[in-house]
């Protein structure tokens, strides 16, 4: 499978798939509708919408260093990458998202980029 060429298209993918178990899940939209995630790669997958910085193809996924949304709430956990510990409940999908966004770790510098990657804060 070809890696998409864009997070918008992944995006799109995940929004007007109607066969996926998140099709009617609110945190998928949350997400979605929340710019700092919008720029992110998103990930369906057991349960849960992964983040990644980067466009990735199955089976080669790039390192998971992102908080993950636990769906099928509320509440939603908001969990840290690798499953390492839950980072906190949210009582309702936007406040899932805003936690992901509030916890997301500092962009990693790319040499010789001039482009700033989506890290924790408000973007909006």
């Amino acid at each position: 499978m070809e890696p998409a060429t864009s997070a918008d298209d992944v995006w799109r993918a995940l929004m007007e798939d109607t066969q996926g178990w998140w099709v009617d899940d609110p945190v998928f939209r949350a997400a979605y509708e929340h710019p700092t995630l919008r720029a992110l790669f998103p990930m369906a997958t057991h349960g849960t919408i992964k983040f990644f910085r980067t466009a990735w193809s199955w089976p080669d996924t790039p390192a998971h260093d992102l908080p993950l949304i636990a769906c099928g709430g509320p509440p939603y956990q908001v969990i840290a990458a690798g499953y390492e510990r839950i980072i906190g409940l949210a009582a309702t999908a936007e406040e899932a998202a805003e936690l992901v966004v509030e916890n997301l770790p500092p962009a990693p510098v790319i040499p010789g980029s001039t482009c700033e990657m989506p890290s924790g804060g408000d973007q909006r």
